[in-house]
């Protein structure tokens, strides 16, 4: 990648950049949710159904995003990107999202996420395995 691309886009992810204050919030204090998923995984539509389901039984209405969608900027009490791999949309989703509360797979510059889940291994976990992760540490946030 060009010197100037990368210049570019660290300018808009900056302008674009929510200036809302983060942190942990209990399940209890989320009304809406927006996950950030990758819409190429394998199963990836029944994992859409488990994470609204997960959602729709608390009472938080979900909102389901990935790369190949035009408007990343979104409006939430909660963010949550599943992707394993880092790429620039994920990016600017999390860093332009107004979420009080923001979990992810991978830290990204400028300590966007307030949770982190890392893969333990060199092989990515799928989508699922790291929600179920997250799920057991959300449920423990009071």
């Amino acid at each position: 990648m060009s010197f100037t691309r990368k210049v570019i886009r660290r300018l808009c992810l900056r302008a674009h950049r929510s200036k809302v204050p983060t942190g942990l919030l209990p399940l209890s204090e989320i009304k809406s949710a927006v996950v950030y998923v990758n819409a190429v995984e394998p199963y990836c539509e029944p994992f859409k159904l488990k994470l609204k389901d997960y959602f729709g039984k608390r009472g938080i209405e979900v909102k389901i995003i990935s790369e190949f969608d035009q408007d990343l900027r979104t409006d939430s009490d909660f963010f949550l990107a599943l992707n394993p791999k880092r790429c620039i949309n994920e990016l600017y989703a999390a860093s332009s999202s107004t979420a009080r509360f923001k979990a992810g797979r991978h830290q990204i510059g400028g300590g966007i996420y307030d949770l982190v889940v890392s893969d333990s291994e060199e092989e990515p976990l799928p989508m699922k395995d790291a929600f179920d992760a997250i799920e057991k540490m959300l449920i423990n946030i009071k």
